[in-house]
């Protein structure tokens, strides 16, 4: 990373800094922060929930048993471990479903399935989707002599759709499921053309690019109206899945309601009024890389980080002049209390103090739990980030166009997933990890990052150039993944292709690396994180920018996630 030394000494303490701002046109924000901090649980929800949690115990104990159930047929047992992660309530079985599948690939159960394109499929989603190993090679039984894919149904859409999901699972160079994909698809189109709307749901956004969360609602909507679906599973796993919803929702809305607080006592809201307040999407998205009920400070740091996150990339390419941006990097990198008193504008004064007082608080914490001191951890990402959005200030201020390598090699950084990531880790304890970033801590080095951690936040990067290239070119903003390879000669179409391409092949770097740390038996809850990540960026930008200028649609999902329970009618009779 470039150190701040050309900014001049910042010119005599930014003298023209009005001059030089750019002006902003943001969404205010969408949410009441007064009604979300007003919010109280009534005698009469706190009753509904205490019995909500007495029945989901008992559910669980339903599933469970429902699950073990030896005598089932193997592709019943696929179908119920597929509802229970599609309904958002696998978290609680993940030891049994691990066992089952790893006894599914020890006894080659794939070769009881040869018959059946849909459960095959499953088989092979499910065991990569859980890291145990599967090799293309069970799915050889659907293809033809030449090796091309065949269909022993013609009109198997369960079949098609299960091979499509597969399909996104794979690993770089496996070129049998590119061609898998590909013949799925144009099956689908031709059976149902007049459904193809609904179906593109799942065609543009798969299942394993898809936020766990989110996908649950979805189900339990669908099947909320749907007799056909209702009917085709077993009562207990519809009912745990209503209930779990609505115990896990009250848990994130009373976090919401204590993050929304400390947002409130920052004062950055008003302090500056030009940045992007995005509170409630942050909590939104933090929600969904960690929905699990035991990950509240997980939750919390990540709600936290992340919209201090957003104030800073406006102050960075926004507002700040590069004078002022360059003493600001050096502020963060000092990390001491005379950047308060030095000439740093106001503004930049309350983003810095309530960076260093939430990572200082968030360190402590974790010492209390651990006894790690993770502060210079906290301390260097949070410089290298300053440094990566002072380079992107640099080549904005000079008007200079990386070439793409350079560009991403900052952009994996400036994505600020790293940051995130890094907080949220050591919220997990994931105690190898920590321990190896503690050893290899040299002021004098860059954080070195577990490889999935790069290839998320390459994601990252890659679907926030997609979603926000025209409104940043608007602005004058020049240099991301799009201008890259338009520099190079590729028309605007086909730069933004190739940027859709390199997100679908990280995918497959990603779904390898989960692979490999599941062999070595490191870290699957960071890995789970890493991968939700990915997951809720995807979801975040796949239809705009959903946090500068969020849609509707996206409000109706946070909307539907964080404020609104679930009907328990949706089951029927109890």
């Amino acid at each position: 990373m470039a150190s701040s030394a050309h900014a001049t000494m910042y010119a005599d303490r930014f003298p023209s800094a009005e001059l030089q701002r750019r002006p902003a046109d943001y969404q205010l924000k969408t949410w009441d922060y007064d009604s979300i901090c007003s919010m109280q649980q009534q005698a009469q929800q706190d009753h509904e929930h205490s019995k909500e949690s007495s029945l989901q115990s008992s559910l669980k104990q339903k599933v469970r048993r429902l699950l073990l159930e030896e005598e089932e047929e193997l592709a019943t047992r696929l179908i119920i471990m597929d509802q229970l992660q599609s309904l958002g309530v696998a978290y609680h079985f993940e030891e049994e479903i691990r066992n089952i599948l790893m006894s599914m690939h020890v006894h080659d159960a794939h070769h009881q399935l040869k018959h059946d394109l849909s459960s095959t499929a499953l088989l092979f989603r499910m065991l990569r989707g859980y890291g145990i190993s599967a090799s293309t090679d069970m799915l050889s039984a659907f293809r033809d002599e030449n090796g091309d894919f065949k269909a022993a149904n013609p009109k198997d859409i369960d079949g098609f759709v299960a091979l499509h999901e597969a399909s996104y699972l794979a690993f770089p160079g496996e070129a049998m499921l590119d061609e898998a994909r590909a013949f799925a698809v144009k099956k689908l189109e031709q059976l149902m053309p007049s459904m193809f709307i609904s179906m593109e749901r799942q065609i543009d956004l798969p299942l394993q690019w898809r936020v766990p969360r989110l996908q649950a609602i979805w189900s339990l909507q669908q099947h909320g109206y749907n007799d056909e679906k209702h009917l085709s599973m077993d009562p207990s796993v519809l009912q745990l899945a209503v209930v779990d919803f609505n115990l896990v929702q009250a848990v994130h809305g009373a976090e919401l309601v204590e993050v929304t607080k400390w947002w409130k006592e920052t004062g950055l809201g008003v302090k500056l009024p030009f940045a992007r307040d995005r509170l409630v999407e942050c909590f939104f998205c933090a929600a969904c890389i960690a929905p699990e009920p035991p990950l509240a400070s997980c939750r919390e740091v990540l709600a936290k980080v992340g919209s201090l996150i957003v104030h800073l990339d406006d102050v960075y390419d926004l507002y700040g002049t590069f004078d002022e941006l360059a003493a600001f990097t050096d502020a963060v990198g000092s990390w001491d209390d005379d950047a308060l008193s030095t000439a740093l504008p106001e503004y930049m004064k309350a983003m810095y103090s309530v960076i260093r007082s939430t990572s200082t608080e968030a360190a402590d914490r974790v010492t209390k739990g651990k006894g790690y001191d993770v502060l210079p951890l906290y301390k260097k990402a949070w410089h290298e980030l300053c440094k990566a959005f002072l380079i992107e200030a640099k080549w904005q201020h000079e008007g200079q166009m990386p070439c793409l390598e350079e560009y991403l090699e900052n952009g994996w950084v400036t994505s600020t997933g790293p940051l995130l990531l890094l907080h949220a880790f050591t919220m997990l304890q994931q105690q190898e990890q920590i321990d190896s970033w503690l050893r290899n801590h040299d002021d004098g080095n860059d954080m070195v990052y577990p490889k999935l951690v790069e290839l998320c936040s390459m994601i990252f990067r890659l679907c926030n150039d997609c979603a926000t290239y025209e409104a940043e070119s608007e602005r004058g903003e020049e240099a991301s993944a799009i201008t890259c390879r338009m520099g190079c000669g590729a028309s605007k179409e086909d730069a933004r292709a190739a940027v859709v391409d390199a997100i679908a092949e990280t995918w497959k770097k990603v779904n390898r690396e989960v692979a490999l740390s599941s062999i070595t038996g490191t870290g699957s809850a960071a890995n789970r994180v890493c991968v939700n990540l990915a997951r809720t960026i995807q979801c975040i930008y796949q239809d705009g920018d959903g946090i500068t200028s969020p849609k509707d649609s996206r409000k109706r999902l946070v909307k539907d996630m964080l404020f609104t329970p679930l009907d328990l009618d949706i089951c029927g009779a109890w």
